[in-house]
């Protein structure tokens, strides 16, 4: 395959790790295991990488004009290996090893050739996302680097807001793992109180969603002219078709493309976080019941186990909460004996506050009193009010046909009536081109 793979075009190169991550990701019609077309994929899209740093296809210093049509989707490479691994399994289907996180080509040597053999699944998946962030931060910066007419404005300015979030948790990061064990909650839930609010990050999920539909509907208008072309055979690529010849329409259906692929990155960078601070919390518990824990081994030595301390240090528990409306966690230490189970020697107070919880609704309670809602309400529809008075009086200036101004008594206004004729000139034009039921009798049909 190897030697197969030596003359294949970049561009098809792409196509064929792409095809693979799509048939791993619909089971449906998958043909081979899903971590078997990761992993050749990946294997693809690395050669790719390779190939295009040794022929020097892009440069650092060049923007979109200087770069080939052909050359335009090569730019995802990196997107498509990121994908790829937020894809790999941690455990393969033969029950075997953790799924090893490969060496990423824009980061250190650190995972070269690992030997993930009896490596947790939550390091191994930690892993994997760490490179796939990464490879996602090096797709969106060659894309920014391109200059004006490759992302969108607002999508430079999410991508910025993220960068700034990631250098404020790099900060903490020293204080984060040189934490004690006796205040891993307290700090834990400080660390997770930074970054955006759920209001914010509703928000902006909200925008990324409004430039992906975007996007996506300007892409399937232009692959439909794609299409069309290829339908009526048009040989002559430089024949302009619907304002675009061959050349334009597929730059543009690639350039459309690029940018649906930074919105899905900007989202999956910022669902990667959230996922990191589990698996970060997920080892810290692994570390804590790892080796022996406070299990006593008689075969050790050291005399008989302590009657309390070992067991009831192994049996603590960890809950973790988050709370509705801010969106923190908390994260306590639960003594079964005491809190989750009381004993016989549970002392009333003990008693008191657990059976206080018991009938505590589990849904989220009002987070405002009706008269506050009333007094939103009311602001809001004067606001609505002042704008809508504010419309109509703006209205009244616009041109329309004669007849609505004579209803609204704006005949003596000459610049109107000026502007007016010419809609009514319009609309006559319209209709003597367009005779009543001559949409209907189907005379016509196809492209013209």
């Amino acid at each position: 395959d190897n030697d197969s793979d030596i003359d294949t075009p970049p561009a098809e190169t792409f196509s064929k790790a792409k095809a693979l991550l799509d048939n791993a990701n619909d089971n449906s019609t998958a043909t081979s295991s899903p971590t078997t077309s990761i992993s050749k994929a990946i294997a693809l899209l690395r050669e790719l990488q390779l190939t295009i740093s040794k022929n020097g296809i892009f440069s650092k210093n060049e923007s979109l004009e200087d770069v080939a049509t052909n050359s335009l989707e090569l730019l995802g490479v990196e997107f498509q290996l990121g994908r790829a691994f937020l894809m790999l399994p941690t455990i393969n289907s033969n029950n075997g090893p953790p799924a090893a996180a490969a060496d990423s080509g824009v980061s250190n040597n650190k995972h070269r050739n690992n030997d993930t053999t009896g490596e947790s699944p939550s390091m191994t998946r930690k892993k994997n996302v760490l490179l796939a962030v990464e490879y996602f931060h090096g797709f969106l910066k060659r894309l920014e680097n391109l200059g004006e007419g490759m992302l969108l404005p607002d999508t430079i300015k999410d991508y910025h807001m993220l960068l700034d979030l990631e250098d404020e948790r790099q900060e903490i990061d020293s204080e984060k793992y040189n934490c004690t064990s006796s205040n891993d909650s307290n700090n834990i839930q400080r660390f997770n109180n930074t970054g955006l609010s759920p209001a914010q990050t509703r928000q902006l999920k909200i925008q990324r969603y409004q430039r992906k539909k975007s996007t996506s509907q300007t892409l399937s208008h232009l692959q439909s002219l794609l299409h069309r072309r290829t339908r009526l055979q048009i040989e002559d690529p430089g024949e302009i078709m619907d304002g675009y010849d061959y050349e334009s329409l597929l730059r543009n259906s690639r350039i459309e493309t690029l940018r649906e692929c930074a919105e899905e990155a900007l989202e999956e960078i910022q669902s990667s976080r959230g996922e990191l601070e589990i698996l970060e919390m997920a080892l810290m518990m692994e570390s804590r019941g790892g080796g022996m824990g406070g299990v006593h081994d008689s075969r050790m030595g050291g005399g008989p186990p302590r009657s309390g301390d070992a067991a009831n240090e192994s049996m603590k528990l960890t809950q973790i909460t988050q709370n509705p409306m801010t969106g923190q966690l908390d994260i306590r230490q639960i003594q079964p004996n005491t809190t989750m189970f009381p004993s016989a020697t549970s002392t009333l107070p003990q008693r008191q506050q657990i059976s206080n919880t018991v009938f505590r609704p589990h849904w989220n309670l009002p987070t405002m009193s009706l008269s506050e809602l009333a007094e939103r309400e009311r602001a809001e529809a004067i606001q609505r009010g002042e704008a809508q008075k504010i419309a109509e009086e703006q209205a009244k200036f616009q041109p329309r046909r004669y007849e609505q101004l004579v209803r609204d008594g704006m005949e003596d206004d000459e610049k109107l009536v000026e502007a007016s004729a010419k809609l009514d000139r319009d609309w006559d034009d319209w209709k003597e081109a367009n005779p009543r039921g001559s949409g209907n009798k189907m005379s016509e049909r196809g492209d013209r």
